[in-house]
């Protein structure tokens, strides 16, 4: 009765009072239950696009990427008002609303309760209409680790002053252009680090960029480096950089002309902002080519210096022992060349054999047998006495086998040396690996080789003065031909017929056009390696070229255009390694005719099929199928055949189609990868995992399970990343065991999954566990610090 009588005087206020008639219509019940009804719609919509830009948020922080202040703020503000708006309907759906024992409506309460509903409504539209972000996050630039650590700089005092003059030319606005120039292994680019490390820290500059330039001047390369240290990206090789304030870029060993605005960079007078610093070995090409206003010359170091440095790296006990007169000596022969001086002393270090001292004086003093381009003679005679001081042939090849075929990576390493035959009495991937990386360390500690810049411990760098030794040695010694396409050129030996012959390794590098023969004979040649230039047209090979080389064991073609296995090629019954590395190839028939065949590498590569004669490579031990991303079909029982395949390498970016069927094949099973040793393997859909499966040989994996994870991350060796739901429990698809485990992600871990987890870790133990992350339920970091007390 009351609703009735409520409802007449509304529509009477509405023609005559309209003021009174709003005021009054929020005593309607019917109004009242509309505008509920409403605000608990919005209040879900605003719940949807919360979860929404929270995984957009989750996401960015997986890449690393800093989010946006307001987005940021908005989720504060949605999460506030969600709260609220809950709160009120829960609170309303108990509150009594009725007077006079519940036969009339309390119509004070329910105006109040009308406002209020309008109130949060209107809060709850404006905060979803601020939540359309044009971006939720933005790319950092990451710390480079040149600039953090000085633990390798020598602070000479020769070299102070330069130094200073070189900090002073940089903060005059006149100038925007200055190089450091030094022979080879003189230490320019530990000089161009330290001021990098001053400007940075005396905060001269907003932003320091290091990249290097090297003699191949590869533009992507360097637009790369510049644009993660910025935290930029470029959509196009030749899109312009951005300058941003003060900034220091330094181009770190340019060997000739390099156009700064093919690069991206901005300078000159018109971008005052930005100053470059430049390391070469010419001056000439810093002044003539480059037109660096200022340049500093870097010198050989004093006598005392030198002396100090030997010692450092040799040890203090030569210095006061029978040892010292014949250690000056030997320190002089390297002319003050430091990386002469490092590589010698850390050769003869902790050497207590007087005969040893002296050979390696005879040795340093001998004049070298040939001109070696590009090499100081006494870093030449200092670095091949290092050489010489290596433990062992084993040791001493792989030296050469880096230095000719620049790889900078334990896998090729593996893959080239197992292919060479250089590591006796290995045969398990595992034994191999681990003979590698103790091969490298020992490279390491005697100065032939660095740490990577990534300090990741699977790859390495070579200096490049070593470099250049390490392919003079090899070619003098062991008849390898390793050159750029700009020293092939006009190249006496590689014109004459009877020098190819005798090849027993090839090595052209950055090749820009098609300068191989219809056919090449050499019966020696044991590694054949070319690696086109990404940026050129695509260099092609004859279907003939293999068919002199008989007695070829490795092959790596990069960037090549390929589309289908030269013909000659399957016929080498020699072949170990066969990597096929970003090559346009569609079609690798035929792949089944090489029987000996121990390495298959076809990353990057455009095949959508892996054929069944595949299956055929009894002897494959390494599958490498990463980067693939048009290859939709691996047919059943090709990878359970490979009997003898230890490491399958699929990676994030290729094949996920596990038991789907495509064009009518239903695709191979996961349970057909039990017999691995060394996994990696993106799995898109948890749905597609059988249950129960269980790699028991894993000692090596990277495995990601959902869409979500950032394959990025790569510091560990055995890494198990999934992501759960309500349906599917860990216990059923831990396919791997925790036992070992150094990385583990669980992605919405649910509450039943907790007990099962925190007994494993009871049972196998975390004492490897060397990162946890963990996202879904607040009990599982309990279970582990109880499962860690244990």
């Amino acid at each position: 009765m009351a609703e009735i009588i409520l409802t007449t005087v509304v529509q009477v206020l509405k023609c005559l009072a309209p003021p009174a008639y709003r005021q009054i219509s929020y005593l309607r019940e019917s109004k009242y239950t509309s505008n509920l009804q409403n605000l608990k719609t919005e209040v879900e919509s605003l719940k949807s696009e919360r979860v929404s830009t929270q995984h957009l948020v989750d996401e960015a922080k997986r890449k690393g990427e800093e989010i946006e202040e307001n987005v940021e703020n908005w989720l504060a503000s949605a999460n506030n008002v969600i709260v609220e708006a809950d709160k009120f309907t829960d609170d309303e759906a108990t509150a009594n609303k009725r007077c006079f024992k519940g036969f009339c409506p309390n119509l004070n309460t329910r105006r109040g309760l009308n406002k209020e509903v309008e109130r949060q409504k209107k809060a709850i539209v404006k905060v979803r209409e601020a939540g359309r972000f044009d971006r939720i996050s933005y790319r950092t630039a990451p710390e480079d680790i040149r600039l953090i650590s000085s633990k390798d700089y020598e602070a000479f005092e020769s070299r102070m002053p330069t130094l200073r003059s070189i900090l002073s030319a940089l903060e005059d606005p006149d100038v925007n252009m200055l190089g450091i120039y030094g022979m080879g292994g003189i230490g320019k680019t530990m000089l161009a680090e330290e001021v990098a490390r001053k400007i940075k820290s005396d905060k001269i500059f907003d932003q320091v960029v290091f990249a290097e330039v090297s003699q191949s001047q590869d533009i992507r390369k360097i637009q790369g480096e510049i644009a993660d240290k910025l935290g930029l990206k470029f959509h196009e090789e030749s899109e312009p950089g951005r300058e941003e304030k003060k900034i220091l870029v330094i181009l770190d060993n340019i060997w000739e002309n390099l156009d700064l605005r093919v690069v991206g960079i901005p300078h000159g007078d018109d971008h005052r902002g930005c100053k470059i610093l430049l390391t070469a070995r010419s001056l000439d090409v810093l002044s003539r080519k480059m037109d660096s206003q200022q340049n500093f010359a870097v010198g050989i170091l004093k006598e005392v210096e030198a002396w100090s440095l030997f010692k450092k790296m040799a040890g203090d006990y030569i210095e006061g022992s029978e040892f010292q007169l014949v250690a000056r000596e030997v320190e002089k022969e390297c002319a003050g060349l430091p990386v002469s001086i490092v590589t010698v002393a850390r050769a003869l270090r902790n050497n207590k054999s007087l005969f040893d001292w002296k050979d390696a004086l005879e040795q340093l003093r001998r004049p070298p047998l040939k001109n070696f381009m590009n090499i100081q003679p006494n870093a030449h005679k200092a670095i091949k006495l290092s050489y010489d001081n290596l433990g062992g042939e084993e040791l001493k090849n792989v030296f050469l086998l880096i230095g000719y075929t620049v790889i900078e990576s334990i896998d090729d390493l593996l893959m080239y040396g197992m292919g060479l035959g250089l590591f006796q009495g290995v045969s398990k991937m595992e034994e191999a690996r681990a003979r590698v990386h103790t091969l490298v360390h020992k490279l390491k500690a005697s100065c032939m080789l660095l740490d990577h810049l990534s300090k990741n411990e699977e790859f390495f760098s070579m200096h490049d003065v070593v470099r250049d030794v390490a392919i003079s040695i090899a070619s003098s010694e062991h008849n390898v031909f390793s050159a750029t396409e700009e020293q092939v050129d006009g190249c006496r030996e590689w014109s004459e017929e009877s020098a190819v012959k005798l090849y027993t390794s090839i090595v052209l590098r950055d090749v820009k056009t098609n300068l191989l023969p219809e056919l090449v004979e050499c019966p020696q040649l044991k590694l054949f390696l070319i690696h086109a230039d990404k940026e050129s047209p695509s260099l092609s090979i004859a279907n003939n070229f293999f068919e002199r080389m008989i007695q070829v064991r490795v092959i790596n073609l990069s960037y090549v255009d390929l589309l289908s296995l030269p013909s000659s090629l399957v016929l080498l019954s020699n072949l170990r390694t066969l990597s096929l590395y970003y090559c346009k190839l569609l079609d690798i028939s035929g792949i089944g005719d090489l029987k000996k065949l121990e390495f298959l590498c076809l990353r990057g590569c455009d095949i959508r099929q892996l054929p069944i004669e595949v299956g055929e490579l009894i002897c494959l031990k390494l599958l490498d199928l990463r980067d693939c991303s048009k290859l939709e079909v691996i047919p059943p029982h090709i990878l359970s055949n490979l009997s003898h395949l230890e490491e399958l390498n699929i990676g994030d970016n290729s094949f996920y189609h596990w038991e789907v069927e495509v064009d009518g094949v239903k695709n191979a099973s996961l349970n057909e990868l039990k017999h691995l040793t060394s996994l990696q393997l993106r799995i898109k859909d948890i749905n597609c995992l059988p249950r129960g499966l269980f790699f028991e040989k894993l000692e090596r994996y990277r495995i990601l399970i959902g869409d979500f994870w950032n394959w990025k991350y790569n510091i560990c060796s055995r890494d198990f990343r999934i992501g759960l739901s309500k349906r599917i429990c860990l216990k059923d698809v831990l396919i791997v065991q925790l036992q070992g485990i150094e990385h583990l992600g669980l992605y919405g871990l649910q509450e039943h999954d907790v007990e099962s987890f925190a007994n494993e870790l009871v049972k196998v133990g975390s004492s490897q566990l060397k990162h946890l992350w963990i996202e879904g339920c607040h009990e599982a970091h309990d279970a582990l610090n109880s499962a860690e007390s244990k």
